[in-house]
């Protein structure tokens, strides 16, 4: 009879600790665009890059927007984009607006990336890259296309290494059963 009682007891600490790790939340890194140019081709010298740290092996799973943006004539919105990679290139490309026109305009949304089979994960060094750029260079170089008058986009991610509350919790459970091992023996 002891020995149930010890057992289930030992798989319930387990059953704890496991669900902590497993059920990781979905963490939120905020980049503010507001005036922001967009110049040239992806991969290009001239463009605005920002690197995030997520942590590593970091999955990426949702990007919100909420923004405005401006194409300077004869450059169309639906040029601008973003392209959100990890290290090793893996990511996605976002296009700012289907608008093929100059012109400004607001824009607000969000993708679940899990759902659309796009998620991916950060490298080892934890970086995410974001790199602002025009799918289409119309005006003269060192001349911007467009601008992101204001606005933010949220990166959503789960890390890769549990959180501090689930190591926690693993080593409240670890205790219980060593306590319950020690009262076991007496």
């Amino acid at each position: 009879m002891r020995n149930t009682k010890f057992v289930r007891a030992l798989l319930f600490f387990v059953a704890v600790a496991a669900a902590g790790i497993a059920g990781a939340a979905e963490q939120h890194q905020v980049v503010n665009v507001a005036g922001i140019q967009s110049y040239d081709l992806q991969g290009e010298a001239g463009n605005t890059v920002i690197e995030l740290n997520l942590g590593a092996l970091a999955q990426v799973t949702s990007i919100s927007w909420n923004y405005d943006i401006t194409a300077h004539d004869p450059s169309w919105l639906a040029d601008m984009q973003v392209s959100f990679t990890s290290s090793s290139g893996d990511g996605v490309v976002f296009t700012a607006s289907a608008t093929a026109e100059s012109g400004s305009e607001h824009q607000e949304g969000s993708a679940d990336l899990g759902d659309l089979g796009l998620a991916f994960k950060v490298g080892a060094d934890g970086k995410l890259r974001l790199e602002f750029s025009e799918s289409f260079k119309d005006l003269a170089p060192g001349q911007a296309d467009g601008q992101w008058d204001a606005g933010s986009f949220t990166i959503g991610y789960v890390s890769a290494v549990p959180e501090p509350s689930t190591y926690a919790m693993m080593m409240l459970g670890l205790l219980a059963v060593g306590a319950a091992a020690r009262r076991r023996q007496r």
